[in-house]
């Protein structure tokens, strides 16, 4: 991303918090328009408002709902030229403890939201020419945590369709990578979900 001489319209899921709250108030600063996403707001009642950032709702599990963000950006700002896939949740509990549908959650939110997101902005991107990807999964990646087995696996699952996105939209003048954190003082540890069965 180039500074504000240059500027750039920026879209980062899960922006309200962590990670996604950094970028937002960084990317801003540095004279970009920065759309964070969150489930718990509603759109602004004055779209004509002068921002340099703005916090718009989006569930990532929910089609309807990405897509109604996407065109609010498009419909204010004509383009889109960075999406941040930041969104996330953590599930914890041995595999035997996990549940099918914990399991599908964690891959809901963590794998499939982040292919909701590419498959609303992509065809903007391929039209443009231009566009930046960055997918943000995590060291469970890379290395397999105990007793988080299904948050590793949607991260491992992440690598993968990211590593594929990315030859398949280079021809199209997208890029697309991957960025890997270690532990980090966030709220993201204090709000993980338990596996029900291992609170019994």
């Amino acid at each position: 991303v180039k500074t504000s001489n240059d500027s750039r319209v920026i879209l980062i899921t899960g922006g309200s918090s962590g990670f996604g709250a950094v970028c937002v108030n960084y990317l801003a600063s540095r004279g970009h328009s920065v759309y964070g996403t969150s489930r718990r707001v509603e759109f602004p009642a004055n779209e004509d408002s002068l921002h340099t950032q703005l916090i718009i709702p989006m569930d990532v599990c929910e089609t309807a709902s990405v897509e109604a963000a996407v065109a609010f950006i498009l419909e204010r700002e004509g383009r889109l030229d960075v999406l941040v896939n930041n969104a996330g949740i953590g599930y914890a509990g041995s595999i035997e403890e996990t549940s099918i549908q914990e399991g599908k959650a964690q891959l809901e939110t963590n794998f499939f939201g982040v292919h909701r997101v590419c498959r609303s902005v992509l065809p903007v991107m391929r039209k443009q020419g231009s566009g930046l990807i960055v997918n943000i999964s995590s060291i469970g990646g890379l290395i397999t945590i105990p007793f988080q087995g299904f948050y590793c696996a949607s991260k491992y699952a992440l690598e993968a369709l990211t590593e594929s996105l990315r030859m398949e939209v280079k021809p199209f003048g997208i890029q697309v990578t991957l960025i890997e954190p270690v532990d980090f003082k966030t709220g993201f540890t204090a709000h993980r979900v338990f596996a029900a069965e291992s609170q019994k």
